[in-house]
């Protein structure tokens, strides 16, 4: 008679414990994503208990920003749009022109990037990865919330060695 009341004990802490570890499943609330506006509340009210403001310069995001673009699998460079038109591949030294980042007084930025992709490449899918990495990393690294990215893609790199050109031969009668 102890003995089926002691393993009836144990059973039932058994179970307790089982269900200690497994929270039942309407118990788990979801948490729902801020809003930007509450992002940039929260951020003000955090900026509030620091020492003092900070501030980054749009030319020194424009050149996170391109940093950020050149390391992306399937961008051949960053290009600068001229005034005739055509765009001109940037050197090391001018890596941010190719960049334009507007930034507002609410602490969001604006981007604007002008890209020659690799052959072979899809565009769509690119420009998209572009728009996504650089959203979240420029939210990680500044803090900043990302208003909007516009990826212009100005040309398409034919570095492809085995890539040869279809000619036209015309023949004038």
């Amino acid at each position: 008679m102890q003995n089926q009341e002691s393993d009836d004990k144990k059973l039932k802490k058994e179970k307790i414990q089982k269900e200690k570890i497994k929270p039942p499943i309407a118990t788990v609330e979801q948490k729902e994503k801020p809003t930007p506006q509450e992002c940039i509340e929260t951020k003000e009210k955090i900026s509030k208990i620091n020492l003092g403001e900070i501030n980054i310069p749009s030319e020194v995001l424009a050149i996170i920003v391109s940093r950020i673009v050149s390391n992306i699998s399937g961008v051949a460079g960053i290009v600068q749009p001229s005034k005739s038109g055509f765009g001109t591949l940037l050197g090391v030294k001018e890596i941010g022109e190719g960049v334009k980042v507007d930034l507002t007084e609410g602490k969001t930025i604006s981007a604007y990037i002008s890209v020659i992709v690799e052959h072979g490449s899809i565009i769509i899918d690119l420009a998209k990865k572009i728009q996504s990495v650089v959203k979240s990393e420029i939210e990680e690294k500044t803090g900043l919330l990302v208003k909007s990215i516009d990826v212009n893609v100005m040309g398409l790199n034919l570095s492809d060695k085995n890539y040869k050109p279809k000619q036209i031969n015309q023949q004038s009668e």
